[in-house]
């Protein structure tokens, strides 16, 4: 008997677990302590009713505002949800626990979604809310894991040193709904709050809005970020924007120092442009380098400094006596001087060690300069292309360096002129270029021998380089008529989230990227007031927000172009009304 019922149950339980409509409704909240909006609330705990079995999913996304001292526990009994909290709730507050998607139904994990429960300790419930949009100050793109700080005050220091007075959290998406606001202005910050204390510290994103903002009133009381989120249609480009960066709070330090090459030394800074007050290198005789031989490269950021050596002579043990800024221990700025013991250069000979037995000794190699050619064939009619040495040139005899156009079947080479331009954050690459360049030709590049001389006294051997340009035919043009320019502007050409050409104005007029491949573009426009080339940082502490990016729209609002085969797109960019939008 027992064993016929067990087997019929069996023969039934795949169909009675795979059959019937999943349940994908969410809880239902039957019971509320204290209710919603209710005042004069002094209790230790939160109870929440549901109507079947709940539980805790997404802890991250609960928050109280304005927080409380210590976080408070949440858990779940049966189907209640309990909110239990040491601090003391202050008098005649709004207090708003927004539960977002933490809890969800026990056997299929629907979420609740977008769970709030304000009450007030006072009489008054503070029911106005303010909304806005974040975004990464460069890419554009959501930051996770972001709140939003808001105060009562504008004192520069709160941030760093006090909870604020309400706080939410940034969605996915980027946006935010602060509730229970006074009717008063408020301080709007962002911040990363890897530690979850409320407060700015070093190290964390942040973002902020210059001036303080009054709150709203919505035409419903249970608005919240969801509401945005859903909406397809709208951009909510009226919203305030924060925009988030990371700052740069390192402080300036000698990071390492080391003699890479023979007449190469490297210094490597923890901070951008170092103030290097002198340097004196010198043998362990004391003898000094004659500085005028010394040969100084910094990197684009200026935090890497390369030292070259073009003197007669290179002593084996090498020392620095450097002098540069650098925060002493309570964070004044003051010029240090630092002693540096570079590791001793043995020079290695040319002998060949790995003869076979048998073999007669060879002859010694006389070492030569070897050239690199790096050519972009898309770019070169653009940008010409780089030549690579081991070591910065101190000549070059343009007598032995020939260029020759060959015609459209590839004979009939014609002697052309060129130009040879050192990179001036690289003094190892220099850049060749010619503006008798013509598109689907060939091109043959000659460097007799000894066309080069480096600091090592090497000279190169014979090198031949071909170079075919493209066909422009088989690319789109882009023409850009900017007006209204009133500073530096930096472009970026992006495809797939990656710049492929970088074009600079500083005037109104046509900028003309050419060979720009067939695809789908957007065209970022970067504010460059100090004119360094770069798109810089903001600072909290110093409340200077990072440089202006923008990227340039259709009249249809679209940030993407579709450019063709053999197009010439104009594109008008009024750079004033773009960055006022």
């Amino acid at each position: 008997m027992i064993t016929a019922i067990c087997a019929s149950n069996c023969a039934n339980m795949s169909n009675s677990l795979s059959g019937g409509p999943k349940d994908t409704i969410a809880p239902a909240i039957l019971k509320e302590i204290p209710k919603y909006d209710e005042t004069n609330v002094k209790v230790k705990q939160i109870e929440i009713t549901f109507n079947e079995y709940v539980k805790i999913k997404d802890r991250k996304s609960f928050i109280v505002s304005p927080p409380l001292k210590s976080a408070p526990a949440i858990f779940t009994r049966g189907k209640r949800v309990i909110t239990q909290f040491d601090s003391v709730l202050d008098p005649n507050t709004t207090y708003l626990f927004d539960f977002g998607n933490a809890i969800v139904d026990l056997n299929e994990g629907n979420p609740l979604g977008d769970y709030r429960l304000r009450f007030s300790t006072g009489d008054i419930i503070d029911s106005l809310h303010l909304s806005g949009r974040a975004r990464h100050a460069f890419t554009f793109d959501s930051v996770k894991n972001m709140k939003v700080l808001l105060y009562k005050n504008d004192i520069d220091s709160l941030p760093f040193t006090t909870p604020p007075d309400a706080v939410a959290l940034v969605s996915e998406k980027g946006f935010f709904v602060v509730d229970a606001l006074k009717n008063q202005p408020y301080r709007v910050i962002t911040i990363e709050d890897k530690n979850n204390n409320n407060i700015y510290d070093a190290g964390e994103m942040t973002g902020f809005l210059d001036s303080m903002i009054m709150p709203v009133t919505f035409s419903s009381d249970t608005m919240t970020v969801g509401d945005y989120e859903h909406d397809s249609i709208a951009t909510f480009d009226y919203l305030p924007l924060v925009r988030i960066f990371q700052e740069n709070i390192n402080k300036q330090y000698l990071v390492e120092y080391k003699r890479e090459q023979e007449r190469k030394a490297v210094l490597y800074f923890a901070q951008h442009y170092p103030e290097i007050h002198s340097i004196d290198f010198f043998s362990s005789d004391s003898l000094a380098l004659d500085s005028e031989q010394i040969i100084t490269e910094k990197s684009f950021f200026g935090d890497t400094v390369t030292y070259w050596f073009a003197n007669d002579s290179v002593p084996s043990k090498m020392y620095a006596k450097l002098v540069y800024t650098k925060p002493d221990s309570i964070g004044n700025e003051v010029p240090t001087e630092a002693i540096l013991k570079f590791k001793d250069f043995v020079k290695q000979d040319n002998i060949n060690r790995n003869k076979r037995k048998g073999e007669q000794e060879e002859k010694n190699e006389i070492p030569k300069l070897q050239i690199a050619t790096r050519v972009n064939e898309t770019l070169v009619m653009e940008t010409g292309f780089n030549l690579v040495f081991n070591a910065p040139l101190t000549k070059i005899d343009y007598e032995k360096i020939n260029l020759y156009q060959m015609d459209e079947e590839g004979k009939n080479p014609k002697k052309i002129s060129f130009e040879i331009v050192p990179d001036t954050s690289n003094l190892c690459n220099y850049i060749f270029n010619t503006d008798k360049w013509e598109s689907g030709l060939t091109y043959d590049v000659e460097f007799l021998a000894g066309a080069f001389f480096d600091i090592y006294n090497l000279e190169n051997d014979s090198v031949n380089k071909k170079i075919q340009t493209p066909n422009i035919d088989k690319f789109s043009t882009v023409k850009l008529d900017f007006t209204n320019v009133e500073c530096n502007y930096i472009v970026h050409l992006i495809r797939n989230k990656k710049n492929v050409q970088t074009k600079h104005i500083n005037a109104n007029g046509i900028l003309t990227i050419s060979f720009v491949e067939p695809d789908t573009y957007s065209i970022k426009i970067i504010e460059d007031k100090n004119n360094n080339k770069r798109w810089d940082t903001g600072s909290l502490k110093a409340r200077r927000q990072p440089e202006r990016v923008k990227l340039y729209k259709l009249e249809d609002g679209k940030t993407t172009i579709k450019f063709r085969q053999g197009w010439e797109n104009v594109l008008p960019i009024d750079v004033k009304k773009l960055f006022d939008e």
